[in-house]
């Protein structure tokens, strides 16, 4: 399983579940497809830093795109051009890849500083009301310091989502989130085909279509 395959898996989810929740909220099955979407993008992000030449072309391009999704996202979402109560998963993922550079460039020399920037990261997420907040954080940082164990990423992640379901008191449906598991496992270090800007260009353009669809009807 490639990056471009996992990429477009998480996509197809992805828009499932906006479907789901926008079109057919009393269909349940889509909304369960969805919560394969967050934990591949959260592996990827992972997995990017590891074979990113320029992390700060990478912080930047979520960055702007975190920007660029917002009006699309609060609009699917609210109704509302700007929408400060609840923010698009660019913010979540730009984040979590923040966490990772603080802790791969300074905990090892520096913990002392390294963990309250950490724990600030986390909380930013929490006031800034991104989608996934905290668990999204945990989730990406989790997947990069067990980059190669498995057993102990599947641990993380499960702990993650039941902390997250008793935290916000939410749906127990969010563990099945552990259903993207098997894709994860399945992944093979491979870039595959280059589709480097799909999933940036997808995530607001979709957004975008299904609010014109859904005020056309």
């Amino acid at each position: 399983m490639t990056t471009t395959k996992l990429k477009i898996i998480a996509c197809v989810a992805m828009l499932i579940d906006h479907i789901g929740y926008i079109f057919f909220p009393e269909y349940v099955v889509l909304r369960l497809i969805g919560r394969i979407a967050f934990p591949i993008f959260a592996f990827l992000i992972a997995e990017g830093y590891c074979h990113t030449k320029h992390v700060g072309a990478y912080l930047l391009r979520l960055f702007l795109f975190a920007l660029l999704s917002e009006i699309p996202f609060d609009l699917a979402f609210s109704g509302h051009i700007i929408n400060f109560n609840y923010q698009n998963i660019f913010f979540t993922l730009l984040l979590g890849l923040l966490v990772i550079v603080v802790y791969d460039k300074l905990f090892r020399t520096k913990p002392i500083i390294a963990i309250p920037i950490m724990l600030g990261i986390a909380a930013a997420a929490v006031f800034l009301k991104t989608d996934y907040d905290i668990l999204g954080i945990v989730m990406i940082f989790t997947f990069y310091i067990f980059r190669n164990r498995f057993a102990l990423k599947a641990s993380a992640m499960t702990a993650a989502n039941a902390g997250y379901i008793a935290m916000h008191l939410s749906s127990p449906l969010q563990i099945l989130s552990a259903l993207a598991l098997p894709f994860i496992y399945a992944y093979n270090g491979k870039k595959g085909r280059s589709i480097k800007y799909f999933f940036y260009l997808f995530y607001p353009g979709h957004l975008l279509l299904l609010y014109w669809i859904y005020i056309a009807v």
